[in-house]
């Protein structure tokens, strides 16, 4: 009883807590995945805000006492779990464009699919390379590593703290130059071998004018890129550590900048 006396006299702290995570919830892979019904997000938020809410006090965040300018900490406070969410769909982004890459090169620019996050279409490889991701990242536990940096976030940035510096700013640039950087190097092998074929198609065009080169090298093109695809799929386990890892380094790197 003397808990929910507590909630009650402190639901201002509450609701601000849960700002900031439902903020995450919305923007974070893979939990604003739309196969999660949104009242199961719902309540997941409210249970994780109850949990944070046990380990911290009024004393640790300054919260303020006018309804104007505890709306501008509430609206804040979300912006700060979108932010957080937003780092992973870069870093989902760089696994999606490798594949829109690779499916350019090899004729399946044309073929698209359905994205049921975001209800857009999207290239063949681009959504199996996601889906692959989305499933290591489950089984190596990602989420929860990400619901641990959601609440070291507290620690690192007090609730009503919210400021933008100049190394914000920077550091949220740099990601998005990695992410087309980090595709690159992942589509490259494929990429490479896709321009040698696309090489040799060339000098048989220019030997054997009798071949049409356009009806043997789509087919060709695409056996190519499958077939090394195959035999690279052993590696994502590992490109998909090194990039994840980075993505955990990437926050709370984040978080020490917002909390300066």
């Amino acid at each position: 009883m003397e808990f929910l006396v507590s909630l009650f006299q402190e639901i201002d702290l509450y609701f601000l807590i849960w700002a900031r995570i439902t903020g995450f919830m919305l923007t974070a892979i893979p939990f604003n995945s739309r196969n999660i019904p949104g009242q199961v997000r719902v309540w997941l938020a409210a249970l994780i805000t109850f949990l944070i809410f046990t380990i911290h006090s009024r004393e640790n965040f300054q919260i303020s006492q006018t309804p104007g300018g505890y709306l501008l900490q509430f609206l804040g406070e979300a912006l700060i779990g979108a932010i957080l969410g937003f780092l992973t769909q870069l870093t989902f982004s760089a696994l999606q464009l490798a594949g829109q890459m690779i499916d350019m090169q090899m004729g399946f620019g044309i073929v698209n699919v359905i994205d049921p996050q975001y209800g857009i279409q999207i290239p063949v490889l681009g959504n199996f390379k996601y889906i692959l991701a989305v499933l290591f990242f489950l089984t190596i536990n990602g989420h929860h590593m990400l619901l641990a940096a959601l609440a070291r976030s507290y620690r690192f940035l007090p609730l009503g703290n919210l400021h933008f510096s100049g190394a914000f700013y920077s550091f949220i640039f740099t990601l998005a130059g990695e992410m087309f950087l980090t595709a690159f190097k992942i589509s490259l092998p494929v990429l490479g071998a896709l321009f040698i074929t696309d090489l040799a198609l060339g000098i048989i065009a220019r030997t054997v004018p009798q071949m049409n080169v356009f009806i043997v090298g789509l087919p060709l093109k695409i056996g190519v890129g499958l077939g090394l695809l195959m035999l690279i799929l052993p590696l994502f386990l590992w490109i998909f550590s090194s990039i994840f890892t980075g993505l955990f380094e990437d926050l709370n790197k984040l978080l020490v900048i917002l909390g300066r």
